[in-house]
């Protein structure tokens, strides 16, 4: 994964990236970057002998996704976004049992808001935003001895705040570093093909991530 994220970033180093500062433009906006999740507690259901408290321990992941925007004028743009997230994982369930190998994945679609203050740079542009999030699929895989128990849910809502700047390259391009904080709460996962439950789930990732912007 390491070698996926060091080869994207150097592809977005090369010369293309979109005019932030244009108006009434519509823009695509890929982007990759690096996701981490704080560890969970959550409580469970028909996982292992007893029901209760299990503990979620996850690792550094990764992000991917794309937008599609409307910049309105120098200062507020919009955007529709889609992205895939996944976190290694491992679990502790309330009986002791542990799944050593796993993730905490999703698919989610974004309407986030941009909001770029006036500045003295013809190639920067800082901006700020925030958005709502619906969660269309949220699954996590405890995997033992080659044997994957699987729980998922949708159709949860949440929110982001992020902060970033572009670097113009050219009239059509630009690239772009961004920091997110996303965060939907109350989540439960139900077994696919089992019937396990995870109850109230929290889902709260910090990324840090790059993107490419082509305004046309």
């Amino acid at each position: 994964m390491n070698k996926t994220l060091i080869l994207a970033a150097a592809a977005l180093m090369l010369p293309l990236n979109a005019t932030a500062a244009n108006s009434g433009n519509f823009f695509v906006r890929p982007y990759i970057g690096l996701s981490q999740l704080s560890d969970l507690s959550a409580d469970t259901e028909n996982l292992g002998t007893v029901d209760g408290s299990s503990r979620i321990n996850l690792d550094s992941g990764f992000n991917a996704g794309i937008g599609w925007g409307y910049r309105y004028n120098e200062q507020v743009a919009v955007e529709l976004a889609w992205e895939y997230r996944t976190n290694d994982s491992s679990v502790t369930l309330a009986d002791n049992t542990e799944f050593s190998d796993g993730n905490y994945a999703s698919n989610m679609f974004f309407l986030n808001g941009f909001y770029y203050p006036q500045v003295d740079s013809a190639q920067w542009s800082p901006y700020v935003g925030a958005g709502l999030s619906w969660m269309q699929e949220i699954d996590i895989d405890l995997e033992q001895n080659g044997v994957e128990t699987s729980l998922s849910g949708d159709g949860d809502i949440g929110y982001q705040v992020f902060a970033g700047a572009d670097y113009q390259l050219n009239e059509q391009w630009s690239m772009g570093v961004e920091l997110r904080y996303g965060s939907t709460t109350g989540i439960d996962l139900k077994g696919e093909g089992n019937n396990g439950r995870y109850k109230d789930l929290d889902y709260q990732p910090t990324t840090l991530q790059l993107g490419l912007t082509y305004h046309y």
